[in-house]
């Protein structure tokens, strides 16, 4: 309780037993406290440095006395004497409030330093980002900014969703909330990865955005989760494979040009969301992702990096071995593999 005044658990602990005990000795304290005596005199010497503690050296303290139990126990007078505590402690508060109000002082020093600093910098002909580029950190604040973006834009929303809905993710799609953007008449369009196509939550949630007038279409992977609105603004994650850490919101027009390529790049190589009917007319045709993944093993990529080129998490890869496995006949990994590597040599798999 008394560290911000300079005094260690130990030295506090010798304090407050001094303050009960005034007649106590070094003998006492170490006892009571249970502590080495070279600890105790360590807390006394510190006690003395804060001037808590004075030496009093009397004729009778000047050699200790004996008792029964074999200690030497300062008698009356001994040199263990405490300044009062109302003097002791409102001295060292009141050296503390000084220190504070110096530290304060060189703050705001160095506060003008720094202002002045970034002042010749500007003048060199640089220009400030400051405001282009902002991070939140955080589930909650992330799930607020997406809102917000989500909420204020007026044309166009781009929109990266690597994982599916139903995830508790900050980036799940609040669809009843896209399906009033919709109403509004903004234009959105949803890039998704083929693996989570097949999941009810997904199925459900891109039938809703599609009945809504959302524009959908399939990816064999995606790099990250991102939002554009407006081709204005972007919120991207602070670490791609750790969503949830935080968003960067861009508003650098390079970057956000940059950015805006990236998506028509890949909307123009996506595929359109399939029907219900499509998928059953589909029959056993390997999606986009499906043969992403089986040009992967042919390669002899590990799991590890299949799902990082996939963008997808290695449960979800080694769950579409599995069903692949099923779909070839193979009974281990290895034998997928091998199995792989013939079809991309007749072409079968492009």
């Amino acid at each position: 309780m008394l560290r911000v005044l300079g005094l260690d658990t130990g030295t506090e602990s010798v304090y407050r037993l001094m303050l009960e005990h005034p007649s106590w000795g070094i003998d006492d304290l170490t006892g009571a406290l249970g502590e080495s005596r070279a600890a105790v005199l360590a807390a006394l010497d510190r006690l003395a440095d804060l001037a808590l503690l004075r030496s009093s050296v009397s004729a009778d303290a000047a050699a200790p006395v004996g008792h029964a139990d074999g200690t030497d126990r300062a008698p009356a007078g001994d040199t263990l004497r405490l300044v009062p505590p109302q003097d002791g402690l409102a001295a060292l508060l009141a050296r503390r409030e000084e220190d504070l109000r110096r530290t304060e002082l060189e703050v705001d020093a160095g506060r003008t330093a720094v202002a002045d600093l970034l002042a010749d910098y500007a003048a060199l002909g640089r220009e400030s980002v400051t405001g282009a580029v902002e991070r939140f950190t955080g589930a909650d604040a992330v799930r607020r900014r997406l809102e917000d973006l989500t909420l204020h834009a007026a044309a166009d929303i781009c929109v990266f969703a690597p994982t599916g809905t139903g995830e508790s993710t900050p980036w799940d799609l609040d669809v009843p909330l896209y399906e009033e953007r919709l109403s509004g008449g903004v234009r959105v369009r949803v890039l998704h990865l083929d693996s989570t196509a097949g999941s009810p939550d997904r199925r459900r949630a891109m039938r809703r955005l599609a009945q809504a007038g959302a524009e959908i279409r399939t990816v064999p992977s995606l790099p990250m989760h991102m939002r554009i609105a407006d081709g204005e603004c972007a919120v991207l994650p602070m670490a791609p494979h750790e969503s949830g850490q935080g968003a960067v919101v861009i508003r650098e027009p390079g970057a956000l040009a940059g950015l805006s390529a990236l998506f028509s790049y890949l909307w123009d190589e996506g595929t359109p969301l399939a029907t219900e009917t499509d998928a059953a007319a589909a029959g056993t045709d390997y999606s986009a992702q499906e043969r992403a993944l089986l040009r992967f093993l042919a390669d002899g990529l590990t799991d590890e990096a299949v799902a990082r080129k996939l963008g997808i998490s290695l449960r979800s890869e080694r769950r579409m071995i599995s069903g692949l496995s099923e779909r070839f006949g193979a009974h281990s990994r290895f034998q997928l593999g091998l199995q792989a590597q013939g079809c991309c040599k007749v072409g079968l798999i492009l």
